[in-house]
């Protein structure tokens, strides 16, 4: 009967082909297919795993660096395909115009009391890449801000509900005019974390449920038109301020900000 030694090729082959079956069907189709190939794999492979456990030392070594290399490709398999997925999703959420999109991530973040001046998120695309500052920023739920700083490789983009930040929207199915702004005016309730204001520009009445969109800006700067910005969830009391005011709940968590891209009007060089 062969040793045990000889043995470890053949083993550690079964393994290897195994693990690299369960990398290819990661790619093929991730998602549900992948998990039962993955609990099938881990069947198996947990019996050869205690085998060689009595085998050679420095295989079994060389042999858990190689499984650990294959587990890693398959990780970074899986967020490439979730990336893609995110693409995918954001370039069918943006019905609102035919403009191109830079896809951006998230890589830092400040705090409205920072010392550079407003809330903001750094995302990984610059001058380099064509960005300029005022241009829209979006993810698949919606408006995120507008770019307020570039660097050659990043760019730092203005949130939607930084103090500072006042955006003229459309409303509702007649698309009144208004302005949305973060915190509420002296005299109405106060919002709670993530809550904007809806100002009406009229007297046209503003109902729960209603879409809120961007009017627009001259140039499409700093934001384009018609990009979905929240909802309507409480219309404030008639309190005397100017204006009928209510309360928006953004479509964009901001706190959560992953995948984001600039906006491209169609016509502007990149």
């Amino acid at each position: 009967m062969p040793s045990r030694p000889r043995t470890l090729p053949l083993t550690a082959a079964v393994l290897t082909a195994l693990t690299a079956g369960a990398l290819v069907v990661d790619l093929a189709r991730p998602g549900e297919l992948s998990d039962p190939v993955r609990d099938a794999v881990a069947t198996v492979v947990a019996p050869v795993q205690a085998v060689l456990a009595g085998g050679d030392d420095a295989r079994v070594a060389e042999l858990t660096r190689e499984r650990d290399a294959l587990a890693g490709e398959v990780t970074r398999l899986e967020e490439q395909a979730r990336r893609h997925e995110q693409l995918r999703t954001l370039d069918r959420s943006t019905t609102w115009g035919d403009h191109r999109l830079l896809p951006a991530r998230v890589v830092a973040f400040a705090p409205a009391t920072s010392p550079v001046g407003g809330r903001t998120v750094t995302v990984d695309v610059g001058a380099q890449d064509g960005v300029a500052l005022d241009q829209t920023v979006v993810s698949a739920e919606g408006l995120v801000g507008r770019v307020l700083r570039v660097a050659p490789r990043s760019a730092d983009v203005l949130l939607l509900g930084d103090a500072d930040v006042v955006v003229g929207v459309r409303y509702g199915t007649e698309g009144a005019l208004g302005s949305v702004r973060a915190g509420g005016a002296p005299g109405l309730p106060p919002r709670a974390h993530g809550e904007l204001t809806l100002t009406a520009l009229g007297d046209s009445p503003i109902g729960v449920g209603d879409e809120v969109t961007t009017l627009g800006s001259p140039d499409d700067r700093p934001y384009v038109a018609r990009v979905p910005l929240g909802t309507v969830t409480a219309v404030d009391p008639d309190r005397g301020q100017l204006g009928r005011t209510a309360v928006v709940t953004p479509h964009v968590d901001t706190d959560v900000l992953d995948l984001v891209a600039v906006v491209f009007v169609e016509g502007r060089q990149r």
